[in-house]
């Protein structure tokens, strides 16, 4: 059972989404004010204060946008990419701010130290705006990318018929990171293969949590989302191809009905949590 918390949603809906907007505007907005004042000292003495107090909110939204991101990892699953450049965000703009506030009130002495201070603290607004990209461009890419694939891939099929995979197959990760779309989606977890497309829509928490797998080593998602609890684990182990490294002469044949039960015993055992 998920647990809510002051992290998780505000009138019903995730706060991750909704902090991220403040976090991709005030992060670089501030970060290039920061650059101005510290490079135009004509600017100073009106903007210096309005950009330490950006720089605040800043941090502060970064550090909410980590904790609801986690939060909202239990409910839809972790892209690791983008929860990894989150946390990168939360450091970067910490160390932004406390440079900015050593420079706020040491650069009025035009010293060579206070000097020092702002190009490092100018050297960190730039590091903060391309990590920041960084961060909401993984975030977009794990949300959108696979959705938009489908829809092209749906456009395309429409037209062409898509071989089957035949045997002799290697079970590579450069071949596991071609099945990367809902209409052909295999993972990695612990050095196995796994062929998830048949269970996308039978997932109980949602299409995108699997869409998001497709393609990629995802040991660390679903050991942060499942551990070693037995129901998901099984469930897994009904979509192994194979061991990573060896080679098949022709995809195992998948139990369809096996695949919905599967999907509605994991929903009723969450149900019961």
């Amino acid at each position: 059972m998920i647990k809510n918390n002051v992290f998780d949603t505000i009138t019903g809906l995730p706060v991750h989404p909704l902090i991220d907007h403040l976090v991709v505007v005030f992060i670089p907005a501030f970060s290039v004010a920061l650059i101005s004042v510290i490079f135009l000292p004509r600017l100073r003495k009106n903007y210096s204060l309005i950009t330490i107090i950006g720089l605040i909110i800043s941090f502060i939204a970064a550090f909410v946008a980590k904790e609801s991101g986690e939060a909202l990892s239990l409910r839809v699953g972790t892209p690791s990419d983008h929860a990894e450049w989150g946390e990168k965000v939360v450091l970067i703009s910490g160390l932004l701010l406390a440079c900015s506030l050593v420079w706020f009130f040491v650069n009025k002495q035009k010293t060579v130290l206070a000097k020092l201070i702002g190009y490092l603290a100018a050297v960190l607004a730039i590091a903060a705006i391309a990590i920041t990209y960084l961060a909401g461009h993984s975030g977009a890419k794990a949300t959108w990318e696979k959705r938009i694939q489908s829809v092209t891939e749906s456009v395309v099929t429409s037209e062409t018929t898509q071989p089957k995979d035949s045997g002799p197959i290697e079970l590579s990760m450069a071949t596991v990171e071609t099945k990367n779309t809902p209409a052909n989606c295999w993972a990695v977890v612990s050095n196995q293969v796994y062929n998830l497309t048949a269970y996308i829509n039978a997932h109980p928490g949602g299409a995108a949590n699997i869409t998001n797998l497709c393609g990629t080593d995802a040991t660390k998602a679903f050991a942060n989302q499942h551990g070693s609890q037995g129901k998901p684990n099984s469930t897994l182990a009904a979509f192994v191809i194979g061991a990573l490294g060896s080679t098949i002469e022709s995809l195992p044949t998948q139990d369809s009905a096996a695949i919905v039960n599967s999907g509605e015993e994991e929903e009723n055992e969450g149900d019961e949590d």
